[in-house]
């Protein structure tokens, strides 16, 4: 039997999250993405993987987005970042009404 050592739990990868603000999101404002790296796309999906919002974001080399949602109803939503590295994060957003 192998001995599994705690000096091996700091090796993972930990990347910056972006800044996603703000959240909570009141109905009508504009949601602010930044990352440290350059942003291809956001999906913003319902929680039963439905797609409200996608921006194509190809050709710009930004590392911030901002974007009105417009079609969604008080919730909680899945914020889907994919970056021009093929990586990609997933995050919360609660939305709620004014």
């Amino acid at each position: 039997m192998s001995n599994i050592s705690a000096q091996n739990v700091n090796k993972f990868d930990k990347r910056p999250e972006p800044k996603i603000y703000p959240n909570p999101l009141l109905l009508g404002q504009k949601l602010h993405i930044e990352s440290d790296k350059a942003i291809v796309s956001v999906e913003v999906l319902d929680i039963i993987g439905k797609t409200i919002k996608f921006v194509d974001n190809q050709g710009y080399d930004s590392k911030e987005i901002s974007f009105v949602l417009d079609q969604c109803k008080q919730g909680l939503y899945i914020v889907k970042i994919s970056y021009q590295d093929k990586s990609f994060t997933i995050n919360k957003l609660l939305v709620k009404s004014q």
